[in-house]
């Protein structure tokens, strides 16, 4: 049996395999050779065994891991997978072996800085690779953000502060007993605030569209877009193509799983989503029933420092993950990647075959996580949207914050939302479907609140409208815009209410935000002003509410970077709406005109100290660097030189083109777009993509940065798939 195996310029693998286990065994072995630290990192993690690498950093991170029994729950799901997909696993894990029996003295450098080897891959680890990738999207941290909002600081506050929320009601209605079981909140809290300052806060974001073919110049469909996290190294996606009599498909993985679960085409069919933002996770607050809890004690090695024990239990709501048996409450947790059989895998090989929508949304009934909202197009001429994945609806008071816990369903006594209840739609008469994490629909089941804000959606909508003869032009052009349409009514606010400044130059701050095009690019001046100001508006009313540095939300209690990013997007909230009376100190709009002159002056003030009285030299790209920083290096001073190097980026997080910065972290750009792609399905050669850095996460490899250019440029490399172009283009071949 023969494997050809042909690499492109860019080092990207195409595949051509005599049948699909062969395909599923090659994409493996390239993985490893290309991502083999990444992927087994990801494993480790999932494990519980992070800290055996980085020292006590890891520890909490493990603790919390080890009492979700993720590696258990990856087991159990592995055991009731389909057949088909327990053997694309199985040809998978070959490939990983494959490469590390012949690879196992030439690992890449990062396995310098520790002794942990790597492990025979086993077909289950691709489940706990997929889950690690997204246990921290749902929404753990808000909840326990606007717990301690409520029981501190009242409901009309929350509710002011969530925005746009179809049923409110329920906010106002918890009663003095909810409110003073979340009043114990702050101690469990700083009790567990190096495990709470541990665990990622990834909401994820992305944008997509779908542009019908009598919208296009050929006359069939466009499918763009582009996922947004962090930007770690290496890239958390893998550009990938295999072939064989069963398919032909192309698209981005992720390192250590089959298929192409995101992003991807076959021949007929393409398909791309969005995270759908979806209420996946509850906390209960547990007290009494801790009595009942069956405690275990596992094992924690922690490099450096020996051996440490973690207790682990679970009520009948699901795994106690914040406190211990001698604590008088604690945190258990539901999540759907934990609760009920996770069926995600057994979309894989049928979304590989599908050729056609219809076919493709079939293909996904399965799922489970995450709730995704999935545009596709086909051949046929047909564009469509579809939600995907597991939703499961609660009492109300269970989307707002953590609930007691005596008092709360277990989710194994409740249903989910069928697959044929979730929101749809094909051939919108508009010609073309857009989502950005916006809210999809004001009706069906519910979903989330903690949805994203309209100007992505509403910009991208603004550019596609006027289009009747799109190209991919056209689509590189929309992945590149960096107009905020959140800008104006935050701007609006500022000279409405700011003339109390103090600083000379404040007028020509004012006179210059209000002829300013909202522009987020990198020679903006005015895009700098305008997110310092937004920072310093949301430190103050962080300062007001008592909820700000040291003491975000509880003592200790989360991590700055996560508090300060849900302040913030608070904040603005509250500003756009002029709700300012429900903060203490803003009552009147003179006390708000008082907070904006101050945010104009100390803005000036600090751009003055940074880069001098130049102002012109006060641009957003000096400003905003992008930081991608290595997994590893990030603790393990030694591997430093790991790190890619930092560069000036436009956008934010409200822009098409995203560079979301957390305003505890100043203007640095911490997500952006992971990758940019575009599918032309009136020819597949002429489809592109992009990641920030390169195919290979090994530093130095040759292609671990080359595709870093054309991304900062906003441009897409060719995404080579018919047999010709793969020829063409090809510059290294080989056989397994």
């Amino acid at each position: 049996m023969t494997i050809e195996i042909s690499r492109d310029r860019w080092g990207i693998s195409h595949v051509k395999a005599p049948d699909r286990q062969a395909a599923f065994e090659a994409q493996g072995w390239v993985a490893a050779h290309d991502r083999i630290w990444q992927m087994d990192a990801d494993r480790i993690k999932a494990q519980g065994r992070w800290a055996e690498i980085v020292g006590a950093k890891g520890a909490k991170e493990d603790a919390f891991f080890r009492r979700m029994r993720l590696s258990e729950k990856c087991m159990i799901d592995w055991s009731f997978l389909a057949p088909d997909t327990k053997e694309m696993t199985e040809a998978y894990a070959n490939g990983v072996n494959r490469w590390l029996e012949a690879n196992n003295d030439q690992l890449p450098g990062e396995y310098d800085y520790h002794d942990l080897r790597p492990e025979t891959w086993e077909p289950w680890h691709c489940l706990a690779v997929y889950k690690i990738r997204h246990v921290f999207m749902g929404t753990l941290h808000r909840k326990l953000w606007r717990g301690h909002l409520l029981a501190t600081c009242g409901p009309e506050l929350v509710k002011a502060m969530q925005g746009n929320i179809n049923d409110d009601s329920v906010i106002a209605s918890f009663d003095k007993p909810t409110l003073d079981l979340l009043g114990g909140l702050p101690e469990i809290l700083e009790a567990n605030s190096e495990l709470l300052e541990a665990l990622v806060d990834v909401d994820g974001g992305s944008n997509s569209w779908a542009v019908h073919g009598s919208r296009t110049v050929s006359g069939m469909p466009l499918l763009a877009g582009d996922p947004h996290r962090g930007i770690e190294f290496p890239n958390v996606y893998h550009q990938f193509h295999m072939r064989c009599p069963e398919f032909n498909a192309i698209g981005l993985a992720f390192p250590g799983v089959p298929g192409f679960p995101h992003f991807g085409h076959n021949e007929e069919t393409a398909w791309c989503i969005t995270h759908g933002m979806a209420d996946d996770t509850d906390l209960f607050v547990e007290g009494k029933d801790l009595d009942q809890v069956e405690w275990e004690i596992e094992t924690l090695k922690v490099r450096g420092e020996g051996e440490f024990e973690v207790y682990c239990g679970s009520t009948e709501r699901g795994p106690v993950v914040i406190g211990d048996p001698t604590d008088k409450i604690a945190l258990s947790l539901a999540w759907t990647g934990l609760v009920g059989r996770d069926t995600t895998f057994d979309s894989l090989i049928p979304m590989l075959k599908a050729s056609n929508c219809n076919e493709l949304e079939d293909a996904v009934e399965p799922w489970v996580i995450p709730v995704n909202n999935m545009l596709s197009a086909d051949t046929q001429g047909h564009i469509s949207f579809k939600i995907r994945g597991r939703v499961i609806e609660r009492a109300a008071a269970n989307r707002w914050i953590p609930v007691p816990g005596a008092a709360a369903t277990p989710w194994t006594e409740l249903e989910p939302v069928t697959f044929d209840e979730l929101p749809g739609i094909t051939d919108p008469p508009e010609g073309y479907l857009v989502t950005a994490n916006n809210r999809t629909s004001n009706s069906g089941p519910y979903i989330s609140l903690d949805f994203a804000g309209p100007a992505r959606y509403d910009r991208i909508s603004e550019l596609l409208a006027p289009l009747t003869a799109a190209s991919m032009s056209d689509m590189e052009r929309i992945h590149s815009d960096v107009v905020s349409l959140r800008a104006p009514e935050i701007i609006e606010s500022v000279i409405n209410h700011a003339s109390k400044f103090t600083h000379p130059w404040g007028d020509w701050l004012i006179d210059s935000l209000a002829n300013w095009n909202y522009e987020l690019s990198e020679s903006s001046v005015e895009a700098s002003m305008y997110a310092i100001i937004r920072r310093r508006w949301c430190e103050s009313v962080g300062e007001r509410l008592g909820v700000s540095t040291p003491n975000f939300g509880a003592p200790g209690w989360p991590s700055a970077e996560a508090a300060s990013r849900m302040l913030a997007d608070a904040a603005v909230v509250l500003l756009a709406d002029n709700k300012q009376g429900l903060i203490p100190g803003l009552e009147l709009d003179e006390d708000l005109d008082h907070a904006l002159s101050a945010c104009v002056d100390e803005t000036l003030t600090e751009l003055q100290l940074r880069f001098g009285d130049n102002r012109d030299s006060w641009t957003w790209g000096r400003l905003h660097r992008m930081i991608s920083p290595h997994l590893m290096a990030s603790v393990i001073q030694e591997a430093q030189h790991l790190h890619p190097p930092v560069d000036g980026c436009p956008g934010d997080s409200d822009t098409v083109r995203c560079g979301t910065v957390i305003p505890e972290r100043g203007e640095r750009a911490h997500a952006a777009s992971v990758a940019r792609y575009g599918f032309d399905l009136s020819d597949w050669d002429k489809s592109g993509w992009v990641v920030p850095h390169g195919v290979s996460g090994i530093r130095g490899s040759g292609h671990d940065l080359d595709q870093r250019q054309a991304w900062l440029a906003c441009e897409l490399i060719p995404m080579v798939f018919s047999d010709d172009l793969v020829k063409e283009t090809e510059v290294g071949y080989f056989e397994l």
